[in-house]
């Protein structure tokens, strides 16, 4: 059977989210983002096109402050009076994606314009949105973080062919990996490796790792309660 995963946007996004109409008033927005427990709520016009967003911090800035000398009654008229239009970021300043991109573009974009959402878009429609916790949920999957196992910190030499001599070690054993993490930086010229195994008996294991000359630093079982 093939395997159609490939790391795109597609398998990852929220599909069909909830959206607003540029028309519609200030209240209303107020009101979907509280009551639904949304921070980011893409505008779009009646052809399903994104036109803007609005966020929860948006509705903070468009809503006068406490030191206004309006009445309630004079607020609520001029508040019923705003549209939608008028506070949301439009769609020109906004960074979007699209489902074929890779999600670590979408992180990396979220990250160095620190932003905490991505709609994505199909040609001028909205196809879905990617947030934040999206992207926590994405790592917490890659880390296999929900897998029962050990955690173990291995610092490796930064060459061609040392990971397949590790991966040895855990066949030796029958044990399958869970993840294998190793992080760009170095620590005093070698790469740090976080493998998780599914197993929770470890110690022959790391016996044989120490004895082949890998320095085992750091020993952990998930979950650690």
């Amino acid at each position: 059977m093939k395997i159609h995963y490939k790391g795109f946007m597609r398998e990852r996004i929220h599909r069909n989210p909830l959206t607003i109409a540029p028309d519609a008033s200030f209240f209303e927005a107020r009101s979907l983002i509280h009551e639904k427990g949304v921070r980011h709520l893409p505008v779009v016009d009646k052809h399903g096109k994104l036109v803007g967003i609005v966020t929860d911090r948006d509705i903070r800035e468009a809503a006068p402050s406490d030191a206004t000398l309006l009445s309630v009654q004079e607020l609520n008229f001029l508040l019923g009076k705003l549209k939608v239009s008028a506070f949301m970021t439009p769609k020109d300043k906004l960074i979007t994606i699209t489902p074929a991109a890779l999600i670590e573009e979408a992180v990396q974009l979220m990250h160095d314009h620190k932003i905490g959402c991505l709609p994505v878009l199909e040609g001028e429609k909205l196809y879905g949105i990617f947030t934040e916790t999206d992207a926590l949920d994405h790592f917490v999957d890659i880390f296999g973080l929900k897998q029962k196992g050990t955690r173990l910190t291995i610092a490796i030499e930064d060459k061609p062919g040392v990971l397949l001599e590790v991966l040895q070690v855990f066949k030796k054993h029958n044990v399958n990996v869970i993840s294998i993490i190793t992080p760009s930086f170095m620590v005093e010229g070698k790469r740090i490796a976080a493998i998780r195994i599914k197993t929770e008996d470890y110690n022959e294991i790391v016996k044989d790792l120490e004895k082949a000359g890998y320095d085992v630093l750091s020993i952990g079982k998930w979950p650690s309660v």
